[in-house]
């Protein structure tokens, strides 16, 4: 079944799946796919869970996005053109994806929270609130580099609130990024990063703490 709020837009060429619950004042544009099941490979632990996609209300997606089964868009999200989001994810109030972001899958990303052009978050990402990701950041989740994939011990780095990353960094498995700090543009993260704390480099190190005037908490 699917049910759309008043004053919703949805353009002829978009496609809306099955068990899809859309909210008001949503603004779905052209070739957009909301709801694709065709899923392959999925988690274990998630092969029974409901697969119904909720959009909240003011929701904005663009041309040529794709948002898969099972995914949770809250109010005011903002979906760029050329977007892909996996199933499974969900995705906080006023939060915004750019042009070309892939999220791949069974990753949670908070309340207002910007992830920009060409990002790549990786399956079982977590994002908190208020959290900035210049363009083309990119996350992994594999330890070992395996085939075929899923792999039993995959885990996504777990990024927390008001962090914010600069341009082209690339955060490691499992990595832990605490509150407030700052990832410098081009960094490898191969190691946790304390709260507050400002790190550069290949690898990434600390060179310093975020001043306490400077932090957007």
């Amino acid at each position: 079944m699917v049910v759309i709020g008043r004053c919703t837009r949805i353009a002829k060429t978009a496609l809306v799946g099955q068990n899809t619950q859309i909210g008001e004042r949503v603004n779905i544009e052209h070739n957009a796919i909301i709801g694709y099941d065709n899923l392959t490979r999925l988690r274990k632990d998630w092969r029974d869970r409901p697969r119904t996609v909720k959009i909240g209300k003011g929701v904005l997606v663009r041309p040529n996005s794709i948002i898969y089964s099972g995914c949770k868009l809250g109010d005011y999200v903002k979906i760029n053109s050329n977007v892909v989001v996996r199933e499974f994810t969900k995705i906080g109030r006023n939060s915004f994806l750019g042009n070309s972001v892939v999220v791949e899958g069974y990753t949670q990303i908070g309340h207002h929270t910007a992830i920009h052009a060409q990002c790549h978050i990786t399956a079982k990402a977590k994002i908190g609130n208020y959290v900035f990701f210049g363009p083309m950041v990119t996350t992994g989740n594999a330890r070992r580099i395996t085939w075929p994939k899923p792999n039993p011990d995959e885990q996504g780095p777990e990024v927390q609130d008001y962090v914010r990353i600069g341009l082209n960094a690339s955060i490691l498995p499992a990595v832990k990024i605490g509150k407030g700090s700052v990832v410098a543009a081009g960094a490898v993260v191969t190691r946790d990063v304390p709260a507050h704390t400002v790190v550069m480099g290949v690898p990434a190190k600390v060179v310093g703490e975020v001043p306490v005037g400077a932090r957007y908490e």
